[in-house]
């Protein structure tokens, strides 16, 4: 009877394994227990064994994911036996402590955390909770060039993952479902022993949404006064080269001169003024404000306002008088006379105060006769004596 006994346990068991499927863990062939302790042969867990987690990103198209960054939170601990308990952190998010400890029911540990009825999507709950306990994260990283972030020196137990968002440049935003999942995690493949994981794998769930690009374009007057504008100015938009249905849009100070549009995806936009004001000139540039946010601005300077062009020949700063001097005047001006070249006197005397006449240093000319005549006296006399010793040695 005892034998009857401890094989029906072994089928129930074996059965239990068999029902278990991996619709929460993203990794195949996942089996996990509440007790380990029946399971031949004798098997338990090394709480000595610090885990690793290996979160590997793949995007909705099925290419490696790198720079997309995630955090893990720890749940939940495990004792030898299998038995989760749930941390204290998180015991205010579970109303049953052993909410973990429920017989294999792992839909019931997906409900925690996604929309069970889509499967694609978080609740939020739990990342609400998070916010709001101020709850720090256990560890962070960024998955690299083959889209997988290693996590190391973990203690055993059940992790919350959150990761980040992906944005490639085809216009589409990939994400990933934020998901729950244990280290180690017990695995059991057909004919095979328990095996006990203690580095798993985990590809979180992911999906695609179309950006939202929002845009807006304004009007700007750059004139000194309003009189002269219109009362409305108009733009055609142009999505990827063809006119947006919407288009064209008209401007006024009813709208604030100012017409924003919301769009998914990536377009590439073209705007142009209708009708230009006349005696305006448009100028239309465009500025990213945000990450998927761009505004066109339109400025239409006033031509009334600019001075006109300089002529090709612009008259010079100071026009020369009406009786201009003569380029190269006489040597001799007229009405002075001309003096004679003696002892190096200045033929043509500078201007000086506006008259001609040699410059006033202090100096007394009355005596100068005196001293050219006295000057020649001495030449003269010089010379004959010269002459009489010259006869006297002769």
């Amino acid at each position: 009877m005892r034998k009857i006994s401890k094989a029906l346990n072994r089928i129930v068991v074996a059965a239990l394994i068999a029902l278990l499927t991996a619709s929460l863990l993203p990794s195949l062939n996942v089996r996990a227990y509440d007790d380990i302790s029946d399971i031949e042969p004798a098997t338990s867990i090394n709480l000595n064994h610090l885990g690793k987690l290996t979160v590997k990103h793949i995007d909705a198209d099925e290419k490696l994911a790198p720079g997309v960054e995630s955090k893990i939170y720890l749940v939940a601990t495990v004792d030898e036996k299998g038995i989760y308990t749930i941390t204290d952190d998180f015991k205010g998010f579970f109303e049953d402590l052993d909410f973990f400890n429920n017989g294999f029911n792992y839909d019931q540990w997906k409900e925690c955390v996604v929309h069970t009825d889509e499967g694609n999507s978080n609740t939020g709950a739990m990342e609400t909770y998070i916010k709001e306990k101020g709850i720090e994260a256990v560890a962070s990283g960024t998955s690299d060039d083959n889209g997988e972030t290693l996590y190391s020196n973990l203690t055993l137990g059940i992790y919350f993952v959150e990761s980040g968002t992906y944005e490639k440049s085809d216009g589409f935003l990939h994400t990933f479902i934020n998901f729950l999942y244990p280290v180690p995690i017990l695995q059991k493949k057909d004919g095979q022993p328990l095996e006990i994981n203690y580095h798993p794998t985990a590809s979180p769930k992911k999906a695609r949404t179309e950006i939202d690009v929002h845009c807006g374009i304004k009007k700007q007057w750059d004139d000194s006064s309003s009189n002269n504008r219109p009362a409305t100015v108009s733009f055609r938009v142009y999505v990827d080269g063809v006119e947006a249905e919407w288009s064209p849009i008209t401007l006024s100070s009813e709208n604030d001169w100012q017409y924003n549009w919301t769009d998914k995806g990536n377009p590439k936009y073209t705007v142009e003024e209708i009708n230009n004001p006349e005696g305006y000139r448009p100028e239309i540039t465009l500025k990213q404000v945000g990450p998927h946010e761009f505004i066109y601005t339109c400025v239409n300077h006033y031509s009334g306002d600019n001075p006109p062009p300089p002529p090709d020949n612009p008259p010079p700063d100071n026009p020369p008088p009406d009786n201009p001097p003569p380029t190269n005047p006489p040597s001799n001006p007229p009405g002075f006379p001309g003096l004679p070249a003696v002892l190096g006197a200045v033929r043509a005397l500078p201007q000086v105060l506006g008259a001609r006449r040699l410059p006033q240093t202090g100096q007394l000319w009355w005596p100068l006769p005196i001293l050219v005549i006295a000057g020649i006296f001495f030449i003269v006399k010089g010379i004959k004596k010269n002459a009489k010793i010259k006869a006297q040695n002769n």
